[in-house]
């Protein structure tokens, strides 16, 4: 599904951030003229400009900003992409819940594209995860993404992905990520091979529903109730996994690219859950998790999709009934 790109501004991420002391109701002795005192050693987390609290943390909680990770990632692409300038990065997307609490930035490099295929261009983007509430720790990794649907999939993340807590200590987790990225035209490589690979395998059309379900771990019990909020969400779900299927399949054929651009495209641009933002980043791990899964299974000479899907069969059947 082919869709306009426009450089987003990192300035959405950058909003200020502060610790701010944490004041609990005091006992007589220790109490300010407001009844309150400060709470030792803890810390609130707090959004300046509405002074919204995420979240209270300890003396040993190293605050780090979006725009500090940004600055930390592009120190270290410098060399990574042969930097001579940073104007040579572009922000392909930022992700953010309403309450600003998590971010994804995605990161690119304007001349860092290749072609698995003549006029189909793919793009590797560095992904930086931060979060204000500690529900996401720090992260760097690398992922792809297809220029002209825009769909993302971050592939082969236990080679170049480094995840470390918001320590005092967090110089040396960075310093061990840089390090990893060296590994990006490996990694590329490998995943232009697999792209290749994928377009071997037959994948009827009529299995992509099923499909989908396993890879995003929707699965319901045979007869189970439905209840009527929970049968919207899987109904726009189906609808948009039908549309896609007929989309790219129409374009590609019944095979396993096809496969992955339904399932990469829905994991970018997810519908029929809560808070989309929330499902995205772990939906590309999904996809990209899925590709080397698949491509081992289907090698074995007894597969046969009935087995590979299973159970999700079964889901599917409920999900078009509905």
């Amino acid at each position: 599904m082919k869709r306009n790109w426009t450089e987003y501004d990192l300035a959405e991420a950058f909003f200020p951030v502060e610790l701010k002391p944490v004041f609990i109701q005091a006992s007589q002795q220790n109490r300010d003229l407001f009844g309150y005192e400060v709470l030792p050693r803890h810390f609130a987390v707090v959004d300046s400009g509405s002074d919204y609290a995420f979240a209270v943390v300890t003396e040993n909680y190293k605050l780090v900003t979006n725009q500090q990770a940004y600055e930390l990632t592009a120190e270290a692409l410098k060399s990574v992409f042969k930097l001579t300038s940073l104007a040579d990065m572009a922000c392909l997307n930022i992700t953010m819940p309403k309450s600003r609490s998590f971010c994804h930035i995605d990161l690119i490099h304007r001349g860092s594209d290749f072609e698995p295929w003549k006029d189909d261009r793919w793009v590797p983007f560095v992904r930086i995860t931060n979060s204000y509430n500690r529900t996401h720790r720090l992260r760097f990794e690398i992922g792809f993404c297809r220029w002209i649907c825009l769909n993302g999939v971050i592939f082969g993340g236990k080679s170049v992905e480094i995840s470390f807590a918001h320590t005092k200590q967090f110089q040396e987790g960075m310093h061990r990520w840089h390090e990893n990225l060296q590994e990006i035209k490996s990694l590329e490589l490998s995943f232009v091979n697999q792209l290749k690979n994928l377009e071997r395998f037959h994948v009827p059309k009529r299995w992509m529903l099923p499909l989908a379900c396993k890879v995003f771990g929707i699965r319901l019990a045979a007869r189970a109730e439905i209840k009527p909020r929970r049968a919207e969400e899987l109904a726009k779900f189906r609808k948009a996994i039908t549309t896609l299927t007929n989309d790219y399949f129409a374009t590609f054929g019944e095979h396993g690219y096809a496969a992955l651009n339904v399932l990469t495209d829905y994991a970018s641009y997810p519908v029929g859950v809560m808070s989309p933002e929330n499902k995205m980043d772990g939906f590309q791990h999904k996809a990209g998790d899925w590709i080397n899964d698949f491509s081992q299974k289907i090698e074995s000479r007894d597969f046969s999709f009935e087995k590979y899907l299973e159970d999700y069969i079964t889901t599917s059947e409920m999900i078009t009934e509905l």
